[in-house]
């Protein structure tokens, strides 16, 4: 234990010193930045709602067949968000906002978490839990407060277009879907002349991570994961630290300060 400690403090100090070197610093964030919040994530055991696929809530098909289902499956996310705060791994990507020239948290998460810690350098590329979205048309409207999912029960009950009077959906990218081009585009462009990109609690299986990782080595930036599990992105990335980025964030962010302050 003590030996695998002094490998990822090893590690952290590694990614502190690639970091202090760079001007342009990418995030790429995934799920497991949320769950040391206390929000599941569609891949974990217990990631389903009252035992439902991912297919019946988080796809065209399953909205057609049953957006009632799927309203309420997103209502009680929206709910959930307002439970749970932001953890120390999210305040430090706020903070490493002003540490550098330019940087951005490519996030793939819906909450608005990151958002609450102070991140404003930020683009979701699988939309926001709190936008909604016309079913037929280009509406798009953001919500003030969670919909009650106790109060949808009927087709009747869901939220409408204003527009065209077609029912709008909730404001995610659900599989099968094509991103956001605005948010792709300018995830694509920050990547492709960053520095280093930190991956932050994603597996890298959707899309195969988008190519970001690939975006920034092809021009011989580093990459740096947090995570502590071994994923698709791993055998790309210079520094691997094995740890949540609860922890890992800060740790980084700290050392990095004093390397500042040394300066």
């Amino acid at each position: 234990m003590v030996a695998e400690e002094g490998r990822q403090d090893h590690a952290v100090e590694q990614a502190a010193e690639i970091l202090n070197t760079a001007r342009l610093v990418g995030v790429f964030a995934g799920a497991g930045l949320s769950a040391e919040s206390g929000l599941p994530t569609f891949r974990d055991s217990g990631g389903l709602w009252e035992g439902h696929r991912v297919e019946d809530v988080a796809t065209p098909e399953g909205f057609q067949r049953d957006p009632v289902l799927v309203w309420r499956f997103y209502a009680q996310r929206q709910v959930d968000q307002t439970r749970v705060e932001p953890n120390p791994g999210h305040y430090a990507l706020a903070a490493m906002e002003e540490v550098f020239e330019d940087f951005l948290l490519i996030t793939q998460n819906v909450d608005n978490l990151s958002e609450r810690a102070g991140s404003r350098k930020l683009v979701k590329i699988h939309g926001d839990l709190m936008e909604i979205w016309c079913w037929r048309c280009e509406w798009k409207s953001v919500l003030e407060q969670p919909v009650d999912p106790g109060s949808l029960r009927t087709p009747d009950d869901l939220p409408r277009c204003p527009a065209c009077g077609s029912l709008a959906r909730p404001g995610v990218v659900w599989f099968g879907e094509m991103l956001p081009p605005a948010a792709i585009e300018r995830a694509i462009s920050f990547t492709a002349a960053a520095d280093v990109l930190l991956t932050v609690g994603t597996s890298g299986l959707v899309s195969g991570g988008y190519g970001f990782t690939d975006y920034v080595r092809g021009h011989g930036g580093k990459v740096i994961e947090v995570n502590p599990n071994e994923t698709y992105l791993s055998e790309q990335a210079d520094i691997l630290i094995r740890s949540g980025s609860a922890t890992a964030l800060p740790a980084i962010l700290d050392r990095l300060r004093l390397l500042r302050s040394r300066a």
